[in-house]
């Protein structure tokens, strides 16, 4: 049989076709398997390429606000919001303000390659050239931009709270008012002297910072009515009004119209200091450390700025015994017997407290007088001020007071494990609630 053959022009075109169909599957196979490697390649040199990058322009006072020009030049947008300012005095002080206190004039998220004029709506600010901003720090995504301020020497100051004039507690009401501070809980107690040992357990906020610290410095703003008297600081195990077995008026203005400051040394005797004191507003100071673990244990005293002295003992004190012996501190009140100059029981203050700061360090002499120059509120020595309260009535409308917190530093009292910085309002009957503003007379023209 003869079998007739396939001419070239017909073979070559066949070869053709095959190889194209062989070409096109072998594409179709090729971009199926690497087009999700393609895909993911293009997004991470798209991520990479994304840069937070910005400058401050200028920073200065205008209409007692402090404003700043902060330029964008990365390519993606900057959120205000999420960022922080941290500005640095000429004493080396930091103070803290967060980006949901900065308000941009185009809003708070500023475009690429664009600049805002912001300005801080927490502060105030005026120029003063003593004590004034050195440099600020502005923090974003984990980028920090120093920013010198090199003439504009201005300072940052609070808005005004409630500073009450003259007020005394209302002769219808002698017994005053309590504020409940934060607790904590001391896992580890490591003070001891003349036999005794701190224990553990949930203790009240003046403890907790003595024991985690080795020091505190309570400084409050008080006051004073004619025949004056009462606890205004103390720590206890119990609160009132049950009579506690362990208690400490801390700062007290006798029976005898002299203020005291000191502790209790365990089972031993009363370190204290003490000075006269007249009718007004004063600004008291008292301090407790320790110089080790195991003592020696030193307290001081200072009334408006003014060095009064210091008393020590060996014996471990009551503020570093801490413990559940002593699980609630007080503004305003605390438990008494037979402390010097006091009639027993709890005994209210019968004058006004109006702002409290704590402090985790000793306060030298030069810092107490700052202190007292200064006034209320403030956040002076602000990497020390563990947390400030003051007597509010504006919160709730006028109708009521109560203490809120004015200055928290968070990272301080994270590491004392406390979340929660209210103080808790009790009124002379024993419940939880706001303090009456019935409970205050105003005085025109005080003694």
């Amino acid at each position: 049989m003869y079998i007739r053959s396939i001419s070239p022009i017909i073979a070559s075109i066949l070869i053709i076709v095959m190889t194209v169909a062989i070409a096109g599957i072998f594409y179709a196979f090729t971009s199926g398997m690497f087009g999700s490697l393609t895909q993911s390649s293009s997004q991470q040199i798209q991520q990479q390429s994304q840069m937070v990058s910005f400058t401050i322009l200028n920073v200065y006072c205008s209409d007692n606000k402090l404003h700043l020009i902060i330029y964008n030049n990365g390519n993606i947008p900057i959120n205000i919001n999420n960022s922080q300012i941290i500005f640095i005095d000429n004493y080396g002080n930091n103070l803290p303000i967060n980006g949901n206190n900065i308000i941009c004039n185009n809003g708070n998220i500023i475009p690429s390659r664009s600049n805002s004029l912001c300005y801080i709506n927490l502060y105030s600010c005026y120029y003063n050239v003593t004590d004034y901003i050195k440099s600020m720090n502005f923090v974003y995504n984990g980028i920090n931009y120093n920013y010198n301020v090199l003439n504009n020497k201005f300072n940052l100051v609070p808005p005004p709270f409630f500073q009450p004039t003259n007020p005394t507690i209302s002769s219808s009401n002698s017994q005053g008012y309590l504020a409940q501070l934060p607790q904590c809980n001391i896992n580890n107690n490591p003070y001891s002297g003349s036999g005794y040992t701190g224990v553990t357990g949930m203790t009240g906020l003046f403890n907790c910072i003595a024991i985690n610290y080795a020091a505190i410095s309570a400084v409050v703003w008080f006051y004073e009515p004619l025949s004056g008297e009462g606890v205004m600081l103390s720590f206890q195990s119990n609160q009132y009004p049950t009579v506690p077995y362990g208690f400490t008026p801390w700062l007290y203005v006798g029976t005898n119209g002299y203020l005291y400051g000191g502790d209790y040394a365990t089972y031993s005797n009363f370190v204290q200091v003490l000075t006269p004191i007249g009718t007004g507003w004063h600004m008291a100071v008292i301090e407790e450390w320790a110089a080790s673990t195991s003592g020696p244990y030193y307290v001081a005293l200072y009334l408006d700025g003014q060095y009064i002295g210091q008393s020590s003992t060996n014996i471990l004190p009551q503020l570093f015994y801490g413990g559940t012996a002593f699980q609630y501190a007080d503004i305003g009140t605390g438990f008494v017997s037979s402390w010097p100059a006091t009639p027993g029981g709890w005994w209210f203050f019968n004058g006004t407290i109006a702002y409290v700061a704590l402090y985790n360090t000793v306060l030298n002499q030069t810092q107490v007088q700052q202190l007292y120059q200064a006034g209320f509120p403030n956040t002076l020595f602000i990497n020390n001020l563990v947390i400030s309260y003051i007597l509010d009535p504006t919160y709730y409308n006028n109708n009521s007071y109560y203490f809120i917190p004015y200055y928290v530093n968070t990272q301080l009292m994270s590491q004392m494990g406390i979340n929660n910085y209210n103080a808790i309002s009790i009124t002379p009957s024993g419940n939880v609630g706001p303090i009456s503003s019935s409970q205050f007379v105003y005085e025109p023209n005080p003694p």
